[in-house]
């Protein structure tokens, strides 16, 4: 039986806010996970394509460090070694200041044309005192990379 000056109930409330925050905190949460995810990733590739630029500076550095101007020479590339003879070069080292020590501030690494170099950014500390900031100018050839230029 229904009385016909009956009040109608009222309608449901709507959580329209609540529905509107509850996205909105859904989808920043997403945002924030896919830019981790790909700030992850991207430092991953980076590190991959500059490393080993970096190790082959530091090992030339290393040499240097050691006394070995001999193996430091071997990784130098072929244009720089047409320039200097293995003895040109170790007397050229002989008369530097020693390294005692030495910090990589940064790398660099682009392909031009098909030519991929770098440079590795260190800090020379020498036995004098000083600390002599240098760019160590790479290459790489035949798959691997080589100190090119004025090296040192």
């Amino acid at each position: 039986m229904t009385y016909p000056y009956q009040v109608p109930p009222p309608p449901p409330k709507r959580r329209t806010l609540r529905t509107v925050l509850i996205v909105v905190g859904v989808v920043v949460v997403l945002c924030c996970a896919g830019a981790g995810t790909g700030g992850f990733f991207l430092f991953k590739g980076l590190k991959a394509a500059t490393d080993p630029a970096r190790q082959a500076a530091e090992s030339f550095v290393s040499d240097l460090e050691a006394g070995d101007a001999a193996a430091a020479y071997e990784l130098l590339c072929t244009d720089t070694r047409r320039s200097f003879t293995k003895d040109a070069f170790v007397r050229g080292v002989a008369r530097q200041p020693q390294i005692q020590s030495h910090k990589v501030n940064g790398v660099n690494v682009s392909t031009v044309n098909g030519r991929t170099s770098g440079t590795v950014s260190m800090a020379l500390k020498l036995d004098s005192g000083f600390t002599d900031r240098r760019a160590i100018p790479l290459v790489k050839e035949d798959g691997a990379w080589k100190v090119c230029g004025q090296p040192y």
